[in-house]
């Protein structure tokens, strides 16, 4: 028998979280599963989507909890939209005979919630680590509750959510394999480009990577830097105050921010130097295998789920996410020796394809899906 899916998820751009999700739908056996995907807006994850044929996409902005609601009017708006989420999702589980509810966020309840009201099994996939200690509790304490099964993209996502729960699996991101190789490699050091991609918020450490750079210019004038990504709908002074922090450094004709990218390819294809410099524990870190899958050598804070991909000084670095220091000497020793590029890159290569492979990805997914 066809078993029904409806996904939840709370973005409908292209950043990690969200390229897992159309990850999983685009490679799970459509003779299998009824999959019906909710998303809160239109955007260029429902773009790809609408791709895969039968999989039925509709836009409903399902009740988010943000930091910005946890105020009196906001906790009193929220509910009210928690409400109305609740009565959609039930009729949407009527009407598609759903049998699995599957949440791609832990900050998105109503799916759980709905799911256990109506007798169907939930699944609640973790992607985040919440840093505030109350709000971790109180996001774990719900998701305990009304999710039957638990996964968590790393080990330091499901220690985050809790230390006993036998509700919890690890299943490790993927990507898809890519014939797209970097015919841009740099011939010298004067060509060298480090870049870094994901959303700008405060804790995925924009301004630790300008700092990088700062270190890094004083010994070699000539290295370019560039970011993408860009902020959550209404947080633009977070952007305004990163351009500043540029500014203030007189880095702007070195450091260029692209704003959101479409073609993450192209910026692959021009990049020699991929950073991960997030100050708080990164849940997995998705564009660690994009670089890797490209050989392009990964420098990345030494904490959270890039500690379980990468094997420090073999197939990537690790370093400090305090300051800059560490984080500068390992580029300008990338920067300096095309041959540790090349050999770095080329062994997270090699592991990209052996262990954060798509076929084991989603038959992890797939066996939590059937056995529920």
């Amino acid at each position: 028998m066809k078993k029904n899916l409806l996904f939840l998820h709370s973005s409908s751009e292209l950043y990690g979280s969200d390229r897992s999700l159309l990850n999983i739908v685009k490679n799970i056996n459509g003779n299998n599963y009824g999959i019906t995907i909710i998303l809160p807006e239109e955007g260029p994850l429902v773009n790809e989507l609408k791709k895969i044929k039968s999989v039925d996409v509709q836009i409903k902005d399902i009740a988010t909890l943000r930091r910005k609601d946890l105020s009196v009017m906001g906790l009193i708006k929220y509910t009210c939209k928690f409400v109305g989420s609740l009565i959609f999702l039930i009729k949407v589980i009527l009407k598609k005979k759903i049998h699995v509810v599957y949440t791609n966020t832990s900050v998105v309840f109503p799916g759980g919630i709905a799911a256990k009201l109506m007798g169907r099994k939930s699944i609640w996939h973790i992607r985040e680590i919440i840093n505030n200690n109350i709000e971790r509790k109180t996001v774990s304490s719900i998701v305990k509750v009304f999710a039957d099964i638990i996964i968590a993209n790393s080990k330091a996502t499901a220690l985050a959510i809790s230390t006993s729960s036998k509700k919890i699996r690890v299943v490790y991101n993927a990507i898809e394999s890519t014939n797209n190789r970097i015919i841009n490699k740099a011939e010298n050091q004067g060509d060298i480009v480090i870049g870094m991609a994901g959303r700008i918020n405060r804790w995925k450490g924009q301004k630790l990577f300008v700092d990088m750079a700062e270190k890094v210019l004083i010994k070699n004038e000539t290295a370019r830097f560039v970011i993408a990504g860009d902020v959550y709908k209404g947080e633009s002074h977070i952007k305004d105050d990163l351009k500043e922090y540029i500014k203030n450094k007189g880095l702007e004709s070195k450091v260029t921010l692209l704003g959101q990218v479409e073609d993450m390819n192209d910026f692959y294809n021009n990049i020699d130097i991929f950073v991960l410099p997030s100050i708080q524990p990164e849940p997995f870190g998705l564009v660690v295998l994009e670089a890797m899958e490209r050989e392009i050598p990964v420098v990345a804070t030494n904490h959270g789920g890039p500690t379980e991909i990468i094997e420090n000084k073999i197939d990537g670095f690790l370093v400090n996410h305090i300051d800059a220091s560490e984080m500068s000497e390992r580029v300008l020793e990338l920067v300096s020796n095309k041959e540790l590029r090349k050999s770095i890159g080329q062994k997270g290569k090699e592991k990209r394809s052996s262990i954060f492979n798509i076929d084991n990805y989603v038959k992890n997914i797939t066996c939590i899906i059937d056995n529920i």
